[in-house]
């Protein structure tokens, strides 16, 4: 299992609106197509910063979900939407928890 933190940036000032539309439309359709989202956040210091927790069993687990989100008849328009307010792509780091970790 595996955890990834992904962070998108908005476009100066469009932070609460990239926060909308991703708890309002990117992430439930993640949802919908099988990935577990961990929790969503805004960043008390940027406010165009949006992040996301995503939680995987192992890579096959990610690339079904991930298959399955980019081949839903609505994802082109995400993306369309998403780049309108983002500020270049998103960072993602892949986090693995220790043995001890509460997130095992």
């Amino acid at each position: 299992m595996f955890y990834e933190i992904r962070t998108e940036r908005a476009r100066p000032g469009h932070g609460t609106e990239l926060a909308r539309y991703m708890d309002e439309t990117v992430i439930p359709l993640h949802q919908e197509m099988g990935m577990r989202v961990v929790g969503a956040f805004t960043a008390a210091d940027d406010e165009d910063a949006f992040v996301w927790i995503r939680r995987f069993e192992d890579a096959a687990d990610r690339e079904r979900v991930l298959a399955a989100v980019h081949g839903h008849p609505g994802c082109p328009s995400l993306v369309d939407d998403l780049s309108a307010l983002s500020d270049g792509p998103a960072s993602t780091v892949r986090l693995e928890p220790t043995p001890r970790s509460g997130l095992r």
